[in-house]
């Protein structure tokens, strides 16, 4: 979900406000299960105008990606990520191709009204669509 939390603006008139913000986050961060690397989401407040807490941050940063590394789990989400990319980019290259095909571009508008007007299923459109892609040989 999250590695940390930064709640920015705790200067001035906002240092409460901003400190029940965090404590509010931070509470709400434990009802979620723990994370697989072990980690717990820290949540702070910061302020750019004066400095305060941005020091921490970039500790909590450090701290994070040093603990990921020797427990072995930011390889495993490094390749995990390539691998949903690479999902991701073959998902974005087939709804390309798949619009790009006269025959789809063409039945695609009218099925889409049809699905619109409760006349045809999205399951019973999706399906007539990829057949026509697979008749005209992809």
């Amino acid at each position: 979900m999250i590695d940390c939390m930064v709640i920015n603006k705790a200067d001035g008139d906002n240092v409460a406000k901003a400190e029940t913000a965090r404590a509010c986050y931070a509470n709400a961060l434990h009802l979620f299960p723990a994370t697989p690397d072990g980690w717990t989401p820290p949540v702070l407040t910061i302020s750019s105008l004066t400095g305060k807490g941005i020091a921490e941050v970039w500790r909590i940063v450090l701290e994070h990606r040093t603990r990921l590394e020797a427990n072995g789990y930011l390889a495993t989400r490094r390749k995990q990520q390539a691998l949903e990319w690479m999902r991701e980019l073959i998902s974005d290259g087939l709804t390309q191709l798949f619009q790009a095909t006269p025959a789809v571009a063409a039945r695609l508008p009218l099925l889409e009204d049809a699905v619109r007007n409760n006349k045809l299923t999205p399951a019973a459109a999706a399906r007539s669509l990829l057949m026509t892609l697979v008749e005209k040989g992809f």
